[in-house]
């Protein structure tokens, strides 16, 4: 069961409403009008609510609360909004997938797009895009549990037995969430940049490039699920060496303590607008 027999089934999908493709594509543009944005954002309920409630936050609230989408986006500023759209966009869109649990899936998600987002700021990327990248490096799996929920739970199987990810969905569908995550991307039209960086997540290096992009959404993954376990600095250091995106970036050991300082800020936001 290859990829392309799983994309036959993309029909099953939502599809990402027309109005909020049309505000990613202006908070993404070059020279965007924030009067236009705050037009667009006020004709989706669900996004306007995420607005207010993230601008009213502990994290970007300052002295009286805002009533209005004008307000809240020039409070926020376009690199929060831009974040902002991108998720609610992918939230809106998955309400509901049987045998997911999407409050922890979309926590998950999160954590690893503000994780990439530091990276990019670490390495002087560009961190709105790195921070996308996060928000789709796993939507494969949205696809997987859509169309098929027996074969994902036998995926879970192989994991639980101690199988990668990937490992475990190439036996059980031929396939992996990285294919078929940068095949959705580029059926809902994402940039060609964002694309390859989902597809070739598991692998930085295709041929003679690199992928700057898809080593650090693997890194930020790798990040989020191993980092807790390490006891101390000394563990931590030494697992970064060991990870070979870690070189391949060219990251250097401060990023410790900045990693430790923003452990959680992902998840927190999820739980916020979930």
């Amino acid at each position: 069961m290859a990829t392309a027999n799983l994309l036959s089934h993309i029909d099953k999908l939502p599809k990402i409403p027309k109005v909020v493709q049309e505000l990613m594509d202006l908070v993404n543009s070059e020279g965007s009008d924030m009067n236009q944005i705050s037009e667009k954002i006020a004709m989706d309920q669900v996004i306007s609510a995420r607005v207010l409630r993230l601008s009213n936050s502990a994290h970007f609230g300052r002295g009286r609360s805002v009533s209005s989408v004008d307000e809240a986006v020039i409070r926020l500023g376009l690199g929060p909004i831009r974040t902002l759209v991108t998720a609610s966009a992918l939230m809106s869109t998955f309400p509901k997938i049987e045998g997911l649990d999407l409050n922890e899936f979309w926590g998950t998600t999160f954590e690893v797009a503000t994780l990439c987002k530091h990276v990019a700021k670490e390495l002087k990327a560009d961190q709105n895009e790195a921070f996308t990248a996060g928000m789709l490096h796993n939507i494969g799996d949205l696809l997987i549990y859509t169309v098929y929920p027996d074969k994902a739970q036998k995926v879970e199987l192989h994991m639980e037995a101690g199988k990668t990810k990937p490992e475990a969905q190439q036996i059980v569908l031929d396939t992996d969430n990285a294919q078929l995550g940068g095949q959705l991307a580029k059926s809902w039209k994402f940039a060609d940049t964002l694309v390859d960086a989902i597809a070739h997540q598991y692998g930085a290096v295709q041929g003679d490039n690199f992928s700057q992009l898809a080593a650090i959404i693997n890194f930020c993954a790798k990040l989020d699920e191993n980092w807790d376990g390490l006891v101390d600095g000394e563990a931590k250091i030494t697992w970064l060496n060991h990870q070979l995106e870690y070189s391949m970036l060219g990251l250097n050991e401060s990023v410790v303590e900045s990693i430790d300082d923003i452990r959680g800020a992902g998840r927190e936001m999820a739980k916020s607008l979930l």
